[in-house]
């Protein structure tokens, strides 16, 4: 390639680009400690002690990071630790691939591949002391380890990095070092190691905070790791970290578990158990080699290879930039190679969250609470230490929660705790990317991923054959509304021994008469309340918008946009009105259409409040029987509610989900936000006139709750695991208020 012809000049990079290293690459305090962490982990150490001291007095508190690796010699320190960006541990080989150089002592593969890990002491502190004491390794030609001597001499460091915050130029800030041949002097005695104390530290820690990094830290480590191979010693010096609970007891107690391995040739083992310890009725259910059912064996262990192609034609025909044509050719191209990433081990265990199940899965549900709060998602390891960010809270990355909103056989990501192993020297195509949130986009990630989804589908699969027998085993009735005791007492008088035949006739005839009534009333009452109450907001709103037509009508030159949208507004509170007042009768009316309606009459004023409004209804759920007016009456106050109750909020993703499944009581609808949520039990919310509302009277509630009555029942679910059940995403985890209808 030629060279560009002209002046040339080279970079000169400012002192402050390291603190610009600690600070942006580096998200988090915890991954600044496991920064440190792999470091000592390549360093061959066997432990590494993480000490905080005076950690109760935030002036004075040190982290003291101390491990026994093979430290670091002179030549290493003068040219590699000092040279950000060295690739000291994962060279460049001239095809621009990187190969690791396994550890000496332990053959462990490198952890740290960028050369920018140790400028992490800078998110934790403004002054650094680190003391090394290295070990010569000698190896034979074939890189087997011959001998370890202790060198004689140790290395000091102190660095206080407010002084790169200054102006100067890189080159110009000196860091302080020596070397130290006194015994007498030397931190490590009789062992070679890092020792690195951390002062005039940037954040007061907590016991929050501590306990936050306890369990960073416990899952830092593969479940696999052998704590003679490597440990990590985390020590606070008092009670924080008290009373944490086993991660493996609650693992052991999952009802659904599942290992599964994959070869780079596709060849799938799939162990699948399930059982609850607290309920034996269940019984048990396996996957395994031990079965003599041939269809279970045919499950137990295959080649996915064929049944991966729909899922990778799926992939690249969501790719904008391959054509429809050429989707084939890409599947054949990608399947016809290896899985690139090396032999894969994966270990999933999956809870039900609803009160029942909890209990029926362990004594104390809220071990299994507490630890999924911590813990639930997929974790990835490259042999003994963890791939960030995956697995961390929040970060749904095999996409979980969408696909349970798109078929609610899928769990959530909050219901499962899952361990992705890889092997180290054999995954290397798989790069992490050097902020440490995850691996490089790349085709071998594309595959990793494709593996991974279709495990956990069939793990779906299987999972939702249990867990529909379990629901079974549950099920409680549901309580009796008004229209349940008239059937009840009916009934009860039908099977009592009344002598008088003609006496029993009328008893059942007053019944009958009293339970016409009520709903004749009920439905007089309530659809013109209901009707009253919309078109009182919707002409509240038109007067507020009236002025502001006229103002816009005034202006010179006319703003014709700005009046557009006026105009569009007033149409659709003018047809909000028209849509509650057309002639109705209770019927059977299209579920979409009148949720469609409903939401239309707020589109501007959803617009306006950037509120997001979600809608997913069941395939199978297309009428229900109301009177339409009352049913887009209903939801247009829930709609109101949330509006409302979200303004109330500061947050960037206000948003509405709208839910109709069918169940076996009937239809559900869910209408869910992310605002505040209910403050109030039940009884009080639907009671007439009772509102949190400045200014509210308290009506929409009960009306509704009354309304319901007739055809079936008002629920507030408050339980946030039970929305989870429903189908609800995350995301939405405020208010939710569900309007059953009977199947009648």
């Amino acid at each position: 390639m030629a060279k560009p012809s002209g002046n040339q000049v080279q970079f000169k990079p400012k002192a402050s680009i390291l603190i610009l290293l600690g600070e942006e690459l580096i998200k988090s305090p915890v991954m600044a400690i496991y920064e440190l962490i792999k470091n000592s982990y390549d360093a061959d150490a066997k432990e590494v002690k993480v000490d905080f001291k005076f950690v109760e007095s935030p002036e004075r508190t040190q982290i003291i990071i101390e491990d026994n690796g093979t430290g670091i010699n002179e030549t290493v320190l003068t040219n590699v630790w000092f040279e950000p960006g060295t690739d000291f541990r994962k060279p460049l080989q001239k095809d621009g691939t990187r190969k690791a150089k396994l550890s000496p002592v332990f053959k462990r593969v490198p952890m740290g591949e960028k050369g920018v890990g140790r400028f992490a002491v800078h998110k934790l502190s403004n002054l650094i002391k680190l003391k090394t004491r290295p070990a010569e390794i000698q190896v034979d030609k074939d890189g087997n380890l011959v001998s370890i001597d202790l060198m004689n001499y140790e290395l000091h460091v102190e660095i206080d990095w407010r002084t790169f915050s200054s102006q100067k130029y890189l080159t110009e800030v000196g860091v302080s070092w020596k070397k130290v041949t006194d015994p007498l002097s030397f931190h490590f005695e009789e062992t070679s190691g890092t020792y690195i104390e951390l002062s005039d530290l940037k954040e007061t820690w907590t016991k929050g905070m501590a306990r936050q990094l306890k369990r960073s830290t416990t899952s830092m480590l593969s479940p696999k790791n052998n704590e003679q191979d490597f440990r990590i010693s985390l020590n606070f010096h008092n009670d924080w970290l008290k009373a944490i609970p086993s991660i493996n007891e609650v693992l052991e107690s999952a009802p659904y578990k599942l290992t599964a391995t994959l070869d780079p040739q596709y060849n799938l083992t799939f162990e699948y158990h399930f059982s609850a310890q607290n309920n034996s009725t269940l019984g048990r259910r396996d996957i395994d080699k031990k079965s003599k059912d041939t269809l279970v064996l045919k499950k137990y262990k295959r080649n996915i290879k064929d049944e991966l192609k729909q899922s990778v034609r799926d992939f690249f025909a969501k790719n904008k930039e391959i054509a429809a044509e050429e989707v084939e050719t890409h599947t054949e191209s990608l399947l016809d190679e290896s899985t690139s990433f090396g032999p894969l081990k994966l270990d999933v265990y999956s809870y039900d969250l609803d009160a029942q199940s909890l209990r029926d899965t362990m004594p104390d549900p809220s071990l299994i609470k507490d630890l999924l709060k911590e813990q639930a998602g997929i974790k990835v390891f490259k042999g003994d230490l963890r791939v960030y960010d995956y697995g961390e809270p929040g970060n749904d990355w095999l996409g979980f929660d969408l696909n349970r909103v798109q078929n609610k056989e899928w769990f959530s990501n909050n219901q499962v705790i899952g361990f992705v192993y890889l092997d180290p020297a054999k995954s290397g195509a798989l790069v992490e990317k050097t902020n440490r949130e995850g691996f490089i986009a790349n085709k071998a990630f594309d595959k990793f991923v494709l593996c991974l989804e279709f495990i956990f589908n069939e793990f779906k699969v299987e999972r939702s054959v249990d867990r529909r027998k379990w629901l079974e085993l549950n099920r409680k009735e549901s309580p009796n509304s008004f229209e349940g005791n008239i059937k009840s007492f009916k009934q009860l008088v039908e099977s009592a021994v009344i002598p008088d035949a003609q006496e029993k006739k009328r008893i059942l005839s007053e019944a009958n008469a009293l339970e016409k009534r009520y709903q004749q009333d009920k439905t007089a009452l309530l659809i013109p309340a209901g009707v009253g109450m919309t078109a009182s907001f919707a002409i509240h709103e038109i007067e507020k918008l009236v002025p502001r037509l006229q103002t816009s009508v005034r202006e010179n030159p006319l703003d014709s946009i700005k009046l557009k949208s006026q105009v569009n507004e007033l149409n659709d509170y003018v047809n909000g009105i028209l849509s509650i007042l057309r002639k109705g009768g209770i019927k059977n009316i299209p579920l979409a259409e009148t949720i469609e309606q409903a939401i239309k009459n707020y589109e501007l004023r959803l617009q306006m409040r950037k509120v997001s409004i979600g809608v997913h209804i069941d395939p199978d759920v297309t009428e229900i029987r109301c009177d339409k007016r009352l049913l887009i009456t209903m939801l247009m106050n829930l709609i109101d509610n949330s509006i409302y109750w979200l303004e109330t909020v500061y947050k960037t993703n206000k948003g509405i989900f709208i839910s109709a499944t069918k169940s076996a009581d009937g239809v559900s609808i869910v209408v869910a936000d992310n605002g505040p949520g209910f403050k109030d039990n039940i009884e009080d919310i639907v009671r007439p006139f009772f509102s949190r509302k400045n200014g509210g009277i308290g009506i929409g509630m009960y009306m509704i709750d009354t309304a319901m009555m007739q055809f079936g029942k008002l629920n507030i679910i408050y339980d946030k695991d039970e929305l989870l059940e429903r189908n609800i995403p995350p995301l939405y985890d405020g208010a939710a208020v569900e309007l059953l209808f009977n199947k009648s």
